[in-house]
C-alpha cells in the first residue's frame, strides 16, 4: 500500500527526533511518502500542495496545525495579511484552508486520517488551548469529509502512564520517547485500516 504523509517539520523529521523512519521500519511492506515541510502552517500546506503534485495513493495522513497554534500565523504586530486578527478569526482562515487541503487529498487519496495537532508539556500554555481548539475544528472537517481522526494525546497519556518521557524538547518537537509515541500511533491506525480493507475484499464489500 502506497501511504502519503502531508505534514510539517514533525512529518520531515527536523529538528526534533523523526518518527518516519521508525514507521518505515515498522512497516516495510508498505510504501511511504514523506511529504513534510518545516514551518509549514495549514496555509502553507495546501499552497504547496495544490502547486505540487500527488500520485494517487490508497491512504493519507495530513498531519498539521502546530505551527499555528504555537508560531501565530498571522502575527497581530506585523504587516502580513490578517495582521490584528483574533484568534477566532484565525481560526475560521485555518478551518477553511483545512477544509480545500482535505478536499484536495480526498481527490487523490482513497483513505484520509486527520491527525489533531497536539502541543504536549506546556503547562497549559495557550499553544495547548489553541491546538486543542484546531483540533475540534479538524475533527468536525473530517467527519463530514469521511475522513479517520487521530487523536494521539491517549497514547502519550498511556506512556506516560508507564514513566515515559519527556517526549518533546519544546512542547512540539519530539524526543525520541515521543517519536516511538507517534511512530507506534501511526503503524497501529494503518494496521486497523489495512485489516478492514482485507475483510471488506474477503466478504465482498
Amino acid at each position: 500500500m502506497q501511504i502519503a504523509f502531508l505534514g510539517d517539520s514533525l512529518t520531515e523529521g527536523w529538528p526534533g527526533a523523526a518518527y518516519f523512519p521508525l514507521l518505515r521500519t515498522r512497516l516495510p511492506q508498505h510504501e511511504l511518502l514523506n511529504l513534510g515541510r518545516a514551518g509549514d502552517t495549514v496555509s502553507d500546506l495546501l499552497r504547496r500542495m495544490m502547486h505540487g503534485a500527488l500520485d494517487p495513493v490508497a491512504l493519507a495522513f495530513i498531519w498539521v496545525g502546530a505551527n499555528d497554534a504555537v508560531m501565530s500565523a498571522w502575527d497581530a504586530a506585523g504587516d502580513e495579511a490578517g495582521s490584528g486578527w483574533s484568534w477566532a478569526e484565525r481560526l475560521e482562515r485555518i478551518r477553511s484552508d483545512y477544509e480545500r487541503l482535505v478536499e484536495w487529498t480526498a481527490a487523490r487519496a482513497a483513505r484520509i486520517v486527520c491527525v489533531r495537532p497536539i502541543v504536549l508539556e506546556a503547562n497549559g500554555s495557550v499553544w495547548q488551548v489553541h491546538a486543542d481548539e484546531l483540533g475540534d475544528v479538524i475533527a468536525v472537517i473530517a467527519g463530514r469529509k469521511g475522513a479517520r481522526v487521530l487523536d494521539l494525546h491517549p497514547a502519550f497519556s498511556a506512556a506516560g502512564d508507564w514513566g515515559g518521557g519527556p517526549f518533546t524538547t519544546d512542547g512540539v518537537h519530539f524526543t525520541d520517547a515521543g517519536a516511538e509515541v507517534v511512530a507506534a500511533s501511526f503503524a497501529a491506525m494503518i494496521e486497523e485500516i489495512d485489516r478492514g480493507e482485507v475483510a471488506a475484499t474477503d466478504t465482498g464489500g
